[in-house]
């Protein structure tokens, strides 16, 4: 009687369990496996013609502005990992180059506020979150895209 219930009690908790994650399959569960949005990419998608040249053309000058800011604190992310690598890391050298990256990451800062308010000159309705145009929109997790389900196509609209 008790190996029944025991077998009887594993088999319904498997099935639950088993239930629960079909469910959470490609496409989690999305309406054609796409992606969720985030603020502002619906509203890109309603843009005109010519408005979404037109934040084409700002986010490109963005990207291009703030090439330099990124490489530079990118070679400083490097120089902070291969310093702390060092068998006696230099605390005076970790810091200034921690205060480098704070200032780069100020200056970024700046030039994302002013992209996100010329955008908003474009289309009042473009709701552009702090990580928009950084990796952070749809289907980007922590790790970046790479949960982001293919469409028919074989493509990942999360990248695009």
């Amino acid at each position: 009687m008790k190996k029944s219930i025991i077998i009887v009690s594993s088999v319904v908790f498997i099935a639950l369990f088993t239930g629960s994650v079909f469910a959470f399959g490609p496409g989690m569960g999305m309406k054609g496996g796409g992606c969720r949005g985030f603020g502002g990419q619906e509203a890109l998608n309603d843009l005109s013609k010519e408005q979404k040249n037109e934040f084409t053309t700002l986010r490109q000058k963005f990207i291009d502005e703030t090439y330099e800011l990124r490489a530079s604190k990118q070679q400083k992310h490097q120089e902070m990992r291969m310093l702390m690598e060092t068998s006696t890391p230099d605390r005076a050298k970790l810091s200034k180059l921690s205060g480098d990256i704070l200032d780069i990451e100020k200056k970024l800062s700046e030039k994302r506020i002013d992209f996100q308010l010329s955008a908003k000159k474009i289309s009042p309705e473009l709701a552009l979150g702090s990580g928009f145009g950084r990796g952070h929109g749809r289907c980007a997790n922590m790790g970046g895209n790479r949960d982001c389900p293919r469409n028919q196509d074989g493509e990942r609209p999360c990248n695009k």
